[in-house]
């Protein structure tokens, strides 16, 4: 068998064919089956007619490139034939130029690799239509292979496939390094940032021939989009953290200043702006604060740089949300005709009166949609922390400061004189308190009204901080009472020369609707030993006041052991009073009130309190207690319930024979009782009691007859005090009328010489039957005549108005014969008689 046996035993396919005829001399079976032709048919057809029309003129070029070229050596070509039933082979041809017979031959090789190409169509069909790419790298860095459907492969991996990866990306040490991994037999999984877009790269060593090096094989996807979208997340995610952070630290800032300081820093965190600004407003009775501001972020960010993925992403322009401007914004126009926002204002709080303004500006990059939202999220939670810091702040002044006069309030005093006695005991430096209280307020916010009360207080606040010194705290307590709290004193002597300061602060009459004057009384305590807590040393200032509102009103008293035993003394007596009244201990005694004649024609019922110490108190020694004890109206309800039961049960006695030595003119003055008119039982009442509407009534309700003649008990005559008149005489006449109209008998009691001097400036009310003058008015009567002028021309002066004129304190027979003969109608006193426990008739 010699080698053209073997043509036809070969199963590989062998074509001859002419160079100069391009038909087909000879073909083995193999070949026949190769393109679905018997030998008969095949040998003799022109090549052109076997191979697909679409590959014709490559593969003409190509044996024309060959002839030319001398012939091909066994070069491997691919060619898709053509059989009769219309289906395509797909062939790998090792063509070689042999001589045959003296005529230049083609000597193909076939082998059919139809499975194979489909395959490969398959697989490339899935990578055409995944975002992948498919590479190999030789040892050198060289690509061997680049095919894929990346939409965008970097412009220097295609340059790579005719140099090196290394020298291609150079200035990418990423890119290097990963590659210098994979040929060192590592497999490497990267994501890197080339340009403007995100690959994910796979490399893969691949296994070679023993003792040679090995191909690395690559993946290659763009991610840019996911990338985008995971860096977008991440800035929101980060920012939706910053914001939860700063509304918990919102919740818990109690300082306005720290509060702007937080709300700067995270907008500076967050937005890599070029200028982030906050002008704060300040709320009411706040000083303006300097802007807070942060400049030249980027600069001093070198976290933006583009080693950070997500930053780099979110930092480019055109990224997401840059299809609008923010409203309100500052935009400028680029080239391209778009709009950036590159500096945001907005208000802190509600528009119309914000708390802030933040400014935001970012020049370079212009402000997206969502740096925006971020800043409006900022400015939402920044306004309601500034609302609530403010409201506690208003409510924290509030809780320590008196609305009217705007002073620290009682706590608020308390509270500084605590820590104030604290650092005293370390430094040894001394505390003091003045207590002040208000003379004659009470008149002028009666008389005036309470409006000009409170205006009166608060120019009186104003004075009192006119006059103490630097540092010290002037704060009211209650109704007219203020405190001074002064620290680092030497002694009382500083602290009296304050109190005398404020009292001479209020000698010139404080203009309100008429100018109107006060007066004041201060009580001092210093800190020292038994007066170490800030109760105690205000309750001693305050007791110091009490004292000298007792001896002198408008003086400065100091606290001390004698005041502290006579405030004892005072509390015991107070504790013990309330206990009498409640328990219903009082006595009732009558003291005779007789008249010129010496006949007993009336009787003051008056309150008598059995002492724990065993004297019995009297109502002079009473009624100071019962103020201060709250007790007047208890007291008035007692003596009226008890004194007016006998109007029921009396009757009227002629009055025993005037004596021969009675004048008879004054006899004629005091007939109206010798007739049998029936006699009156005086009761005091307090200036609560007659404000009281239901004593009034029960007064009335038991009167013993509509009217003053029908001969049966005695009628109740009702004493006004002065004080009450002069105060308000126009509510107190209605009160005269009142009675009077009622059949009750009505006396103006004076005890001081001031209010009777006014009555010639006020209307004396029809029904007042006559008045009674106090014991001042008749001391010293019997033997000066100073004195008795005085009386003489106040009983002229009632004999005009048709006052009857009583005086009380006659306690001797040289008074009573004095008073009798200046013409006072009815004396009352230890020479008329002594305090009886029935009425003296």
């Amino acid at each position: 068998m010699g080698p053209a046996d073997l043509f036809d035993i070969l199963r590989t396919g062998l074509v001859v064919a002419g160079v100069d005829d391009n038909r087909v001399h000879r073909a083995n079976a193999a070949a026949c089956q190769l393109v679905g032709r018997s030998e008969a048919e095949y040998v003799g057809m022109h090549w052109h007619d076997l191979v697909d029309p679409t590959q014709l003129d490559e593969l003409q070029a190509t044996a024309e490139a060959y002839v030319a070229a001398g012939g091909p050596h066994g070069e491997r070509r691919f060619a898709r034939i053509l059989r009769p039933d219309g289906t395509i082979v797909h062939l790998m041809m090792s063509v070689s130029m042999v001589t045959i017979d003296g005529e230049r031959c083609f000597l193909t090789q076939m082998q059919d690799i139809t499975e194979l190409v489909s395959t490969q169509r398959q697989l490339q069909l899935v990578i055409e239509n995944t975002p992948v790419s498919v590479f190999l790298l030789d040892q050198e860095g060289r690509l061997g292979a680049l095919d894929g459907a990346v939409r965008q492969t970097p412009a220097a991996a295609r340059d790579a496939a005719a140099s090196s990866v290394f020298h291609t990306f150079r200035h990418q040490e990423a890119v290097r390094g990963i590659v210098r991994r994979s040929l060192g037999g590592e497999r490497v999984h990267e994501v890197l940032h080339l340009g403007r877009r995100w690959y994910d790269i796979h490399l893969v060593p691949v296994p070679g021939l023993v003792g040679q090096p090995s191909p690395v094989a690559g993946v290659l996807s763009d991610v840019t989009e996911r990338e985008q979208a995971t860096a977008e997340l991440l800035v929101r995610t980060t920012r939706q953290t910053a914001l939860a952070d700063l509304a918990q630290h919102a919740l818990e800032i109690v300082d306005e200043r720290a509060l702007w300081d937080l709300g700067v820093r995270t907008l500076t965190d967050q937005l890599g702006a070029d200028l982030v600004t906050l002008c704060a407003q300040p709320g009411p009775d706040q000083e303006p604060d300097a802007p807070v501001v942060a400049t030249d972020i980027l600069a001093a960010r070198p976290a933006l740089a583009t080693s950070t993925p997500a930053g780099a992403l979110s930092a480019q322009p055109g990224g997401p949300g840059r299809d609008r401007a923010a409203p309100g914004a500052d935009v400028r126009t680029d080239e391209a005709g778009g709009t950036a926002p590159t500096v945001v204002r907005l208000p802190v709080g509600h528009a119309d009166e914000p708390s802030a303004t933040i400014t935001v500006r970012r020049a370079e990059r212009g402000l997206t949609s969502d740096d925006v939202a971020f800043i409006r999220s900022v400015a939402a939670i920044l306004g309601s922390a500034v609302l609530r810091i403010r409201m506690e702040e208003a409510a924290r002044f509030r809780s320590l400061h008196d609305p009217l006069t705007g002073l620290p309030n009682r706590v608020a005093v308390l509270d500084r004189l605590r820590r104030s006695l604290c650092r005293t005991r370390r430094d040894a430096r001394r505390t003091g308190v003045l207590f002040i209280d208000l003379d004659g307020f009470k008149a002028v916010n009666d008389a005036l009204g309470h409006q000009a009360g409170d205006d009166l207080l608060r120019a009186v606040a104003g004075r009192f901080c006119q006059v103490v010194r630097p540092g010290d705290l002037v704060g009211r307590l209650a109704g007219d009472e203020f405190a001074v709290l002064c620290e680092s004193v030497t002694g009382l002597d500083d602290l009296r020369s304050i109190g005398e300061r404020a009292i001479r602060a209020l000698a010139p009459p404080v203009q309100l609707v008429r100018p109107v004057s006060v007066g004041a009384s201060v009580g001092l305590a210093l800190a020292g030993p038994g007066l170490t807590d800030a109760e105690q040393l205000l309750d001693a200032a305050d007791v110091a006041m009490y004292e000298a509102k007792r001896r002198e009103p408008g003086s400065c008293v100091a606290y001390n052991d004698t005041i502290r035993v006579a405030v004892t003394t005072r509390l015991r007596d107070i504790t013990d009073l309330r206990r009498a009244v409640a328990a219903v201990e009082m006595r009732l005694l009558f003291r005779p009130v007789a008249d010129r004649r010496g006949a007993v024609v009336a009787a003051e019922a008056i309150p008598c309190w059995p002492h724990p110490t065993g004297c019995l108190l009297g109502p002079e020694d009473i009624e100071p207690i019962a103020f201060e004890a709250g007790l007047t109206g208890d007291l008035d309800r007692w003596l009226v319930d008890n004194t007016l039961g006998l109007t029921e049960t009396s009757t009227t006695t002629p009055p025993p024979d005037t004596p021969a030595h009675v004048d008879a003119q004054a006899g004629d003055k005091a007939a109206g009782h010798v007739d049998g008119s029936p006699r009156e039982l005086w009761i005091r009442v307090s200036d609560r009691g007659l404000a009281d509407t239901a004593l009034r009534e029960t007064i009335i309700k038991h009167l013993p007859h509509p009217g003053p003649s029908d001969g049966r008990g005695p009628i109740p005559c009702v004493l006004v005090p002065d004080r009450l008149w002069h105060r308000d005489h126009r509510h107190v006449n209605t009160i005269i009328r009142e009675f009077a109209d009622a059949g009750v008998a009505v006396r103006l009691d004076f005890t001081e010489m001031g209010p009777l001097r006014a009555m010639n400036r006020k209307d004396v009310p029809p029904g007042l039957s006559g008045i009674r003058l106090s014991c001042q008015h008749v001391h010293g009567v019997e033997q000066d005549g100073i004195a008795a002028a005085i009386l003489a021309g106040i009983v002229r002066f009632a004999d005009l108005l048709h006052l009857n004129v009583a005086v009380r304190g006659v306690d001797t027979p040289a008074q009573l014969a004095a008073v009798r003969a200046l013409g006072c109608d009815l004396a009352q006193g230890a020479a008329v008689g002594e305090a009886l426990p029935t009425p003296p008739w």
